[in-house]
């Protein structure tokens, strides 16, 4: 799960395009994207009281998601961010 920066609507999909090259690249897999559009946050982060919220559900390898949470965590228009490994039945 992604926050991003409601300023920066316009360049969401060349943002998830790039998230998407970069997980294929890696031998990763994008198996689905949801965009669940601007909604209000329960307290302003970076005086910003909306933000976009993007579902990633992705499947790569351990490594490959601490580079990714690497530039997520480096990236301003990504206020907050979340993954969650979901267990192999």
């Amino acid at each position: 799960m992604l926050l991003l920066n409601p300023n920066f609507t316009d360049q969401v999909d060349t943002f998830l395009s790039k998230i998407t090259d970069e997980i294929v690249d890696k031998k990763g897999e994008v198996i689905e994207i949801k965009q669940l559009g601007k909604r209000q946050l329960a307290y302003p982060i970076q005086n910003m009281t909306f933000a976009n919220y993007i579902h990633l559900n992705i499947k790569i390898e351990s490594n490959v998601l601490e580079a990714l949470e690497n530039m997520f965590k480096f990236d301003e228009n990504i206020f907050r961010y979340l993954t969650v490994k979901i267990a192999q039945k």
